[in-house]
């Protein structure tokens, strides 16, 4: 007896779903929007008795396939969609929905109800003792930039759950913590007269006068619309430091939109969601400086992301050199071709001697690691002096690998597979030895 058609049918369609996804798999030769989120980068793991025996290779191959599966992104955003759609549910666990459909970090809301400071220092005491000393680390550097003719500004960002505590999830705002990390060290700087920028309590007391929130409902940093507030008051400011008129921000257009920017719609790309989210439209603002005929002074910057805004936008206009230490960990500079770690920057010296002001950006987050280590980074650097003692170390390093032959033929099959100059590998592997050599004596 034949079978009906339509059996025939269904075989066919799913024999060349599974082959499209097969080869997909394979080939990927339909580009994917990539999803949103951190993903670490994959380590392969060779085929061994041990790495069998152990599972190793198993999980890697597990694993593989589950990155590299054909219209993985698409499926995961279906999934993502369905979830949020019927029960308002994102699946990124670092993603907390609150009230009136705003949308909260989870590191955030760890803060504000004191888990941060419990896991960090384990109680209020110790932290205002530790406070104290960074404070004491923060008045020698300042004397420090100062023989450097260098200024110094430290400006405190606002988080949302601070600023909008209403809209949390009803067990945050039933077990906020009385104490602020950020206030507490405001009234420290005051005490100390270190230069600074409350922005916190601005924004507190801005709360309901704006015509537009201050933070989107799928944003975590400042909205868009107070960057040319937050830019100009900065720039006053480090006028005032260094003596010199600097220019104002002046809005050209409000550029009222529903397509909001990577920062004001960052949580709904984390959710990674197969259609957009209808959204209030809101101001993504064009700026200008007053006055481009000022001399513009330089500046390095050592904050956590909440200067992007501001390093894409025209207030890095009014600066000759505008350099960003993110986290004082990666450089991000339009000056040179660097693209690397701080620890690595021959130029660290050069750079805080050259320029006419240093500004710290924190938020409540990263209030608990103070400074991101920029106290002990300047130090050293002014140790260094030019990174010539680094750059010494490194020649000398260089030298040493030279000299063992098992080494240097290592570095040259890892030139050869990097498709790298080899002194430039010489190089990377001379620092890489040097760090490891660090470690070891911190041990």
């Amino acid at each position: 007896m034949n079978k009906k058609p339509h059996f025939l049918i269904q075989f066919v369609i799913i024999f060349v779903a599974f082959t499209a996804i097969l080869l997909q798999g394979f080939t990927h030769v339909i580009k994917m929007k990539p999803l949103a989120g951190y993903v670490p980068n994959e380590q392969p793991v060779k085929l061994s008795f041990k790495t069998y025996y152990d599972g190793t290779f198993q999980n890697y191959l597990t694993d593989h396939a589950k990155r590299n599966s054909g219209f993985r992104e698409p499926c995961i955003r279906i999934y993502n969609q369905c979830l949020f759609s019927l029960f308002s549910k994102p699946t990124n666990n670092t993603l907390v929905p609150g009230l009136n459909k705003e949308m909260y970090l989870q590191i955030y809301l760890d803060e504000i109800k004191g888990k941060t400071l419990k896991d960090c220092y384990g109680s209020e005491e110790y932290f205002k003792t530790k406070a104290q000393k960074d404070i004491e680390k923060t008045l020698v550097l300042i004397d420090s930039l100062k023989q450097h003719n260098t200024a110094f500004l430290f400006v405190e960002a606002p988080s949302k759950t601070w600023v909008y505590p209403e809209y949390m999830p009803q067990e945050y705002q039933d077990s906020i913590m009385p104490f602020c990390v950020q206030d507490y060290y405001t009234q420290l700087f005051k005490e100390n007269g270190i230069p600074h920028i409350d922005f916190l309590s601005y924004f507190k007391s801005l709360k309901g006068q704006t015509k537009y929130p201050l933070y989107t409902r799928y944003g975590t940093h400042w909205a868009e619309h107070t960057i040319p507030f937050v830019a100009d008051s900065i720039l006053s400011k480090i006028g005032s430091l260094i003596g010199q008129e600097m220019p104002h921000i002046v809005c050209v257009d409000e550029n009222l939109t529903t397509q909001y920017s990577k920062q004001d719609g960052e949580i709904e790309d984390l959710m990674n969601l197969l259609l957009p989210i209808r959204k209030p439209a809101m101001p993504q603002p064009i700026m200008a400086l007053s006055d481009t005929t000022l001399r513009k002074p330089n500046i390095l910057v050592i904050a956590d992301s909440y200067f992007i805004q501001l390093h894409e936008s025209t207030f890095a206009d009014a600066f000759d050199r505008c350099e960003y230490w993110k986290y004082d960990d990666e450089v991000i500079t339009k000056d040179i071709e660097f693209l690397g770690k701080v620890s690595d920057y021959l130029e660290a010296y050069n750079v805080i001697d050259q320029v006419d002001l240093v500004m710290i950006i924190t938020t409540s987050v990263y209030a608990y690691d103070y400074m991101f280590g920029f106290c002990e980074t300047a130090n050293e650097a002014f140790i260094d002096r030019d990174g010539k003692r680094r750059q010494k170390l490194i020649e000398e390093t260089i030298e040493r690998i030279k000299s063992v032959p098992e080494w240097l033929e290592s570095v040259k099959q890892q030139a050869i597979e990097r498709g790298v100059d080899l002194d430039e590998m010489l190089r990377l592997n001379a620092i890489y030895a040097i760090e490891m050599d660090k470690q070891k004596q911190q041990n």
